[in-house]
């Protein structure tokens, strides 16, 4: 809400450069005002892209920064303690060679970055000249990017792949025996899509569905742009200093991806790019299947993408999830976030007439995990599939805008509260 408040006030006030528009769309004051609201979102949207263009674009000189001040704190000890360790400035140069193979895919993934400017009216190149710098949450969602690469599009990541890939795999060839591209199957949340392709290459047509555009620029170099296995080179541990047993593993050296993406046919994998609930609230019964892995958790609301699942699924048509309840906007300030257990969750699927025919419990999963280091991140999962057996009770979507405008009302009421009755204690 605040970032649309300020982008509303600088539209006011900005009037020479107020959209970066090319000069086209400007033929009507009328005209202009009418698409207003348009605008203001593609602008948004534009600035939100170019800021993760410019963190990819930053990554090379924030390692560096990172690297000079471990340097830096390294010799800032007694020369006698710096003589115990006589390899890290070794190591340190090492590690900065290695942000050179990790820049060289990084390189080749802005220079596809125009296959997201879709938009006639906004110039990205205006709003890349505009003075944001990279923020510290988009640097880190670059690093670990490089990780999901791993994870997803490496022989490392094959482990970690089958805990939770695979259940979701088994059941699908479990229920569909004969595959055909005729059987259509929807993966929302599907990261560095991984799982869309080995569903499409099991002989379904898949179409993935993500928001990150992290993960959107990084599997678009992948899948579209790669014509091999073993092409690109990454050393995504370099800037994981803490829990190592040596040095060996900092710089572990990953070759992806492992498969050669181009050998399944164009018509049988597609992806659709956007917030999952705006996407496909239209569709209404046109999926035989929605497989989600480490998904649900990502709702503000659990309850409607339970709805919006229910709605897209043909009657008879399956729903296969994996995953923990991590609940993403957990604590996040203006942000709302029903926080359910799965028994709850379970609950509520009779009233979306789905029928829960599998449930496993307890099921094990890493998450970029790093073999060679000291801790890794374990989840203990819930493994079900669902059939739905009659019609999605028709209901409104729910408004998760206005909950927010709401919760910003109430904070303030709170606020106001609080002033007055701390005002008899001055």
């Amino acid at each position: 809400i605040d970032r649309y408040r300020k982008m509303e006030s600088q539209m006011r006030t900005e009037e020479d450069d107020k959209t970066g528009e090319s000069g086209s769309g400007q033929s009507s004051q009328k005209g202009a005002a009418d698409s207003k609201i348009e605008e203001d979102e593609e602008m948004q949207e534009a600035i939100h892209f170019c800021d993760i263009l410019k963190a990819y674009a930053n990554y090379a000189t924030h390692c560096f920064q990172l690297f000079n001040r471990l340097e830096s704190d390294f010799r800032s000890i007694p020369k006698i303690q710096q003589a115990l360790v006589p390899s890290f400035e070794k190591k340190l140069r090492t590690m900065k060679a290695c942000v050179g193979a990790n820049q060289f895919f990084v390189r080749k993934i802005l220079n596809e970055r125009r296959v997201f400017m879709n938009s006639d009216t906004i110039n990205y190149d205006w709003v890349m000249r505009k003075n944001r710098p990279p923020t510290p949450g988009n640097m880190e969602k670059v690093l670990s990017t490089l990780k999901q690469c791993v994870r997803d599009w490496s022989e490392e990541g094959k482990e970690e792949r089958a805990m939770c890939y695979g259940p979701i795999l088994s059941e699908i060839k479990k229920l569909f025996p004969k595959p055909s591209t005729k059987i259509r199957m929807l993966v929302p949340g599907c990261g560095m899509s991984r799982l869309v392709w080995e569903i499409a290459n099991a002989g379904f047509h898949a179409q993935g569905n993500e928001f990150s555009y992290f993960m959107l620029l990084c599997s678009f170099l992948i899948l579209n742009c790669t014509k091999k296995a073993a092409v690109y080179q990454l050393f995504p541990y370099i800037h994981q200093t803490q829990n190592q047993y040596s040095p060996r593993g900092q710089l572990t050296r990953v070759l992806v991806p492992d498969v050669d993406p181009s050998t399944i046919p164009d018509s049988s994998l597609s992806m659709n790019a956007g917030d999952f609930q705006e996407i496909y609230e239209e569709q209404i019964e046109e999926w035989d299947c929605v497989a989600t892995c480490f998904f649900i958790d990502t709702a503000n609301n659990v309850i409607e993408y339970i709805r919006l699942i229910s709605q897209l699924l043909k009657v008879g048509g399956y729903w296969v999830n994996f995953g923990p309840l991590l609940y993403h906007y957990s604590g996040m300030r203006n942000e709302i976030s029903v926080e359910l257990s799965w028994e709850e969750i379970r609950a509520c699927l009779k009233h979306y007439n789905l029928k829960l025919v599998r449930e496993e419990r307890c099921k094990p999963a890493t998450y970029c995990f790093n073999k060679q280091g000291m801790m890794k991140n374990e989840y203990s999962c819930v493994s079900t599939t669902c059939v739905k057996i009659g019609k999605t009770p028709k209901e409104k979507p729910a408004p998760r805008f206005q909950a927010l405008v709401n919760r910003g009302k109430q904070q303030q009421q709170q606020q106001q509260q609080e002033t007055y009755f701390c005002q008899p204690c001055k």
